[in-house]
Order: C-alpha cells, then sequence, then structure tokens
C-alpha cells in the first residue's frame, strides 16, 4: 500500500493529540493530587471511591449519634449525681429530727432546708438536653414534672410518657436512653420510691406541731428515702454499660474510617512524583514527534502544526 503525504500527516496530527491530551491529564493531576478528576478517568474506581465515601457519610452519622448519646449520658450522671446528693442530705435530716428530743423550732428550720431540697430536686428533674427534656419521654417539648394545684406545692405529678432516646451506631442497631421520668423519681415500673411524695410528706412531718406526731411522720420517710438512693443509684449504674458500648463503638468506626479513607487515598490520590516525571517523559516525547515531523511532512503543514 502506497503511503501518501496525507496518511502521514494524518498519523502524526492523531499522535500528537493523544499526546497534548495526556500532558493535560497529568498537569491537571499535578495540580490537584488527584488521579481521578472525573468518571471517564477510571469508572470502576470512580465507583469505588463513591461507595467509600458513601461508607465515610454512615460512618460519620453514626459517630455524631454515639457522641450525642455520650453527651446524653454524663450529663444524665451529673443530674442523678445532684439528685442523689439532695436525697441523702434529705434522708439525714429526718433521721436526724425524728427524735422527740428535737424542739419545734429545729424541725421548722429543718423544713425549710427540705423545702429547698425538695425545689432542687423539681428543677433537676426538669433539666433539659439542649432545647429537649430530659425525662419526659418522647414528649421532649413538655416540661415532664409539675405543681398541678397552686396550693398543693408539694404534689407532682408526671406530664411525660413512657419513650427513650434512641441512639442508633450501626445498621441495625442502637442505644437505647431510658427518658420516662418516672423511672428515676417515681419508681413508676417497679412500684418504688416516689422522691416527690417521700419529701413532701418529710416536709408535713417537720411542720407537725404535734411534736410525738411528727417523730412518727418523719421516721416513716427515713427507710424510703435510702430506698431512693438505692433507685438513683440504680439508674445511675445503668450508664456504665451503655457508656462502655458507646466508647467501643466509636473506637471502631474510627478505625474503619482510617482505613476507609486509606481505600480512597490509593484510588483516588496521585503519586505527585511520578506524574511529574512522567509529564517530563510526554513532553519529550512530544517534542520528538515535533521534531520528526518538521523532517517529513511537507514545511506548510508543520507550520500550521506549530
Amino acid at each position: 500500500m502506497r503511503i501518501t503525504q496525507n496518511m502521514m500527516s494524518t498519523i502524526f496530527v492523531s499522535n500528537l493529540r493523544k499526546q497534548t491530551e495526556t500532558m493535560l491529564q497529568r498537569q491537571e493531576q499535578i495540580a490537584t493530587q488527584k488521579r481521578i478528576n472525573r468518571p471517564s478517568d477510571d469508572p470502576s474506581g470512580m465507583g469505588r471511591v463513591l461507595a467509600g465515601r458513601s461508607t465515610l457519610t454512615a460512618i460519620g452519622q453514626y459517630m455524631d449519634n454515639i457522641k450525642q448519646g455520650k453527651t446524653r449520658l454524663e450529663f444524665s450522671e451529673n443530674t442523678l449525681k445532684l439528685v442523689d446528693d439532695l436525697v441523702q442530705q434529705a434522708r439525714r435530716i429526718a433521721d436526724e429530727k425524728s427524735g422527740s428530743e428535737v424542739t419545734a423550732d429545729e424541725r421548722q428550720f429543718a423544713a425549710t432546708q427540705v423545702k429547698e431540697i425538695f425545689d432542687q430536686v423539681l428543677q433537676l428533674a426538669n433539666s433539659k438536653f439542649g432545647d429537649r427534656y430530659m425525662f419526659s419521654g418522647d414528649k421532649t417539648s413538655t416540661r415532664p414534672f409539675r405543681v398541678e394545684d397552686p396550693g398543693d406545692p408539694y404534689t407532682v405529678s408526671y406530664q411525660g410518657d413512657d419513650g427513650s432516646f434512641r441512639y442508633p451506631i450501626a445498621d441495625g442497631v442502637e442505644v437505647t436512653v431510658d427518658a420516662d421520668g418516672r423511672n428515676y423519681f417515681q419508681n413508676y415500673a417497679d412500684g418504688g420510691v416516689n422522691i416527690f411524695d417521700e419529701l413532701r410528706d418529710l416536709i408535713a412531718g417537720l411542720g407537725n406541731t404535734d411534736l410525738a406526731d411528727g417523730s412518727t411522720q418523719i421516721a416513716a420517710t427515713v427507710d424510703p428515702l435510702e430506698g431512693a438512693h438505692v433507685q438513683i443509684m440504680n439508674k445511675r449504674s445503668e450508664a456504665g454499660p451503655k457508656l462502655y458500648r458507646f466508647q467501643a463503638t466509636e473506637e471502631h468506626w474510627l478505625n474503619m474510617k482510617n482505613t476507609v479513607q486509606a481505600a480512597i487515598g490509593r484510588e483516588e490520590d496521585v503519586d505527585v512524583t511520578q506524574a511529574i516525571i512522567e509529564l517530563k517523559n510526554l513532553e519529550t516525547a512530544y517534542q520528538s514527534t515535533m521534531a520528526a515531523a518538521s523532517r517529513i511532512i511537507q514545511p506548510s503543514l508543520v507550520n500550521f502544526l506549530k
């Protein structure tokens, strides 16, 4: 077959176009430090990169949930510790002021202390985590405990429900944190101690003008308040295993995140040094092709190509 001038020109132009495209690709890779800048660069590789990014998004959401769960448990622990301290203080008052030798003035002063304790416990029971009430179940915008009758300021009713906070930490896996305030302050599920009622009864006993009858009332609250202490401690103990699970899962996802990021990097990132070497080689080849063209193709065509 006879090789014509037109055929040689076409071959040179085609080779120059391919070399130019490859040089532009290497220049872009060096500038972005990415081997894949668009799906057409490596369709299968881009598919693996997108899958990796989707996994990172899911991991990020799980880690956010874990962070929220841990913070919620820590906040709850601090709140319940304060409640427990107040309950134990009330129990000590009940134990110390139940004797017949205690004067009416001493009991009145103690009643003032217990009223303050009652108000603090009620305030803590109505604590918010962010903009949501901690102990109102799913009714997070509703204040969980409220005094219904202003004329009876120490009788409290529950306004929430039996809902709980749920934190997804993996596909199909979630950690549940009890948010039913009755289980903390009234032990509704097990028929245990209603802390508000016991504090109310203690206040009534301390304020009873019949000292003997008051002693009986006060003494009757000692054991229930000790039970309230145990009740709060039991709820506090539930946080330990959940917190450990959050921490262990968080560590797992952190390791997984690093692994996925490394895999994406292997697919997506470019070896800049190697890309620079390849670009230099391509430039040399391009110059060689141009030099060869100048000797073989008619000058008018070479001028056109330049």
